[in-house]
C-alpha cells in the first residue's frame, strides 16, 4: 500500500510530502520547505534506514529551507534536484531568500542532479522525472505509481509565478500542456493548497488552455 503524508510548512505553507511505500518498506520526501520536524517523528517511526530521497521540485526557499537539516540528520538519504535548478541550492538570490527579509536558507549541494525522462530507483519500482519549466528554469515534476508531485508547477486551478528569476510565461504554457496530455487520472499533488487530479485540470485549469497564474506563490 503507498500512503502519502503532507505537511504545510513555513509562512507560504508549502507542501510537504512524504510517500511510503509500505509493500516495500520504503520511502521518499518531496520538498523540505521550512522544517520538516513534525515529518521527522513520521520517518523515524516508519525506520530512517529506509528513508531514500529528498525530491526537490524547484529551488525556491520555501521548498528547500529544510533540505541541509534533514540531511545532516539522515546522511544517507539522497537530496534530488532538476540539473537548471541546481545552483538555487547556494544562491539567495536566485532561492528569492535574498528577496525576503528574515527568510534564511542554509546552503547545500544536491547529491543528484535531475532531467527530463531521467529514473531514479526506488526498490524495485522507479521514481520518473519531467522537466517541467516556467516557475523556474530547472523545475520538475516527480512521477510514481499513479502520483504526479508538481511543485509550483501546477496548482488546483492555476500554475505558480513566472515573474521570479528565471520564470518564463512561455515555458509555463508549454509545461503545463505537457502535464495535460500524460495519459490517465493522475492524482497530482501540488507545491501548496489542495491535491487535484489530472481530469480535474484538464478541465477547469486555465493553463491548459488560456494561461493565469497564482500571484501569490
Amino acid at each position: 500500500m503507498i500512503k502519502v503524508e503532507c505537511y504545510p510548512v513555513g509562512e507560504l505553507m508549502a507542501n510537504l510530502y512524504l510517500v511510503f511505500d509500505d509493500e516495500q518498506g520504503l520511502c521518499f520526501a518531496v520538498d523540505t520547505g521550512a522544517e520538516c520536524l513534525q515529518a521527522e517523528k513520521s520517518i523515524d517511526s516508519f525506520g530512517a534506514d529506509r528513508f531514500k530521497y529528498i525530491l526537490l521540485t524547484h529551488g525556491h526557499f520555501d521548498h528547500i529551507g529544510a533540505a541541509a537539516a534533514v540531511k545532516r540528520k539522515y546522511p544517507d538519504v539522497k537530496i534530488v534536484i532538476g540539473e537548471g535548478d541546481s545552483p538555487f541550492t547556494n544562491n539567495d538570490l536566485l532561492n528569492l531568500a535574498g528577496h525576503f527579509p528574515g527568510t534564511y536558507v542554509e546552503h547545500f549541494d544536491a547529491d543528484i542532479t535531475v532531467n527530463e525522462d531521467s529514473v531514479l530507483p526506488f526498490g524495485n519500482k522507479t521514481i520518473s522525472v519531467m522537466e517541467t519549466p516556467g516557475h523556474t528554469r530547472g523545475g520538475v515534476c516527480y512521477r510514481f505509481e499513479d502520483m504526479l508531485f508538481t511543485g509550483d508547477t501546477i496548482m488546483s486551478g492555476t500554475t505558480g509565478r513566472m515573474d521570479f528569476p528565471t520564470g518564463s510565461s512561455m515555458d509555463m504554457l508549454d509545461s503545463a500542456k505537457r502535464i495535460a496530455g500524460l495519459e490517465g487520472n493522475l492524482k497530482l499533488y501540488c507545491g501548496h493548497g489542495n491535491a487535484t487530479t489530472l481530469d480535474f485540470e484538464r478541465k477547469y485549469n486555465y493553463a491548459m488552455g488560456n494561461i493565469t497564474y497564482d500571484d501569490l506563490y
